[in-house]
């Protein structure tokens, strides 16, 4: 087998856990990390106080996600609210070429009085005419003029009782093999319930670019079926191709006996085998089927459902008919025996 490398950068998408409904998109950097942990009681007894078992429990699932690209929603999941769009009142601060009366007009309407710093660093207060302005001290000058005016922005406000948000987290890297260049799987994890930490912090730094972090903990989630437990996220590893690789496969049953001149019908279910690890995969529908041996029209194979039947008194005699199952180009062969007795 060739050596597979996880490329450490990642898509990130989140979704409202309940609608599916996307919420953001974005990039993550190589400063991302999941962290599965456990704690654990450990035993002992005994002359030298030995280790004699080890009780672990408490898992848990963290994650820091480091954006690479800015996004105001890392704010709003933080601070648990959502970013509302309308008239909002903002600083504005403009660059003002007075004329010889000191009078000058500012690029937006202000709300109230305007501040202007002169050049010798004194500062008026000034009540505007829309957006004219009269400066006393200000003939000629180059001010700066600082008001608050209203504008249609994003907005959010961080409030203070707002626990964080429980998203839907899913991160999508790429597994490429040895030869630096092909993609083969494509690591996808999804959090269905991730509770955001609400912890927040922007750098502004003069030699760098700003990265935002998204924190918290996997809460757990109810399974929807009788053959997993509660989980906390599901680790996908996507092919790249579409078959998959298995080293033997495995036709159940492999012997069935019938009673001849009977009716009877079975179906056949083959599972594909990789060893080690992974479980073992129900590939019945990517298999053909194909009887061997003569044992007249009423015995009957689907070539591609694997289900057998016989009709009634159309096997007269005793013997063995043999059911191959081949997968994909027939590489993989077993072989299913329906005995008559």
């Amino acid at each position: 087998m060739s050596n597979e490398f996880l490329v450490s950068v990642a898509d990130v998408i989140l979704r409202d856990p309940t609608s599916g409904v996307a919420l953001a998109y974005g990039k993550a950097n190589i400063s991302s990390a999941i962290t599965l942990s456990m704690q654990a009681a450990d035993v002992r007894a005994g002359i030298n106080n030995p280790l004699i078992y080890t009780y672990y429990h408490t898992r848990e699932l963290s994650v820091k996600v480091e954006e690479a690209t800015f996004n105001e929603a890392i704010l709003a999941l933080n601070s648990g609210t959502t970013v509302s769009v309308g008239a909002v009142n903002v600083l504005q601060t403009d660059c003002l070429e007075l004329t010889s009366s000191g009078s000058g007009t500012l690029s937006l309407t202000p709300v109230g009085n305007v501040s202007v710093i002169l050049p010798n660093g004194a500062i008026e207060s000034v009540t505007p005419s829309v957006k004219d302005i009269t400066v006393s001290s200000g003939a000629n000058a180059l001010v700066t003029a600082i008001y608050v005016t209203s504008k249609t922005a994003d907005q959010i406000t961080i409030e203070a009782l707002n626990p964080p948000s429980i998203v839907d987290l899913t991160l999508i890297a790429e597994i490429r093999a040895n030869d630096q260049t092909t993609v083969k799987k494509y690591l996808q994890v999804n959090i269905p319930r991730f509770q955001v930490a609400g912890n927040f912090t922007l750098n502004l730094a003069a030699n760098g670019v700003s990265n935002q972090s998204l924190e918290g903990r996997a809460l757990v989630s109810t399974a929807t079926d009788c053959t997993t437990s509660d989980y906390f996220a599901k680790v996908s590893y996507i092919p790249v191709s579409t078959s998959t690789e298995y080293s033997s496969i495995a036709a159940i049953p492999s012997t069935v006996e019938w009673a001849k001149s009977t009716a009877n019908s079975v179906q056949i279910s083959v599972l594909g085998i990789r060893g080690g690890l992974y479980a073992n995969t129900n590939i019945t529908t990517s298999c053909s089927f194909v009887l061997s041996g003569s044992f007249g029209a009423g015995l009957v194979v689907g070539a591609n459902t694997g289900l057998i039947s016989v009709s009634a008194s159309s096997i007269s005699t005793t013997g063995t008919a043999l059911i191959n199952a081949r997968y994909a180009t027939g590489s993989l062969v077993d072989t299913v025996a329906i005995n008559f007795v």
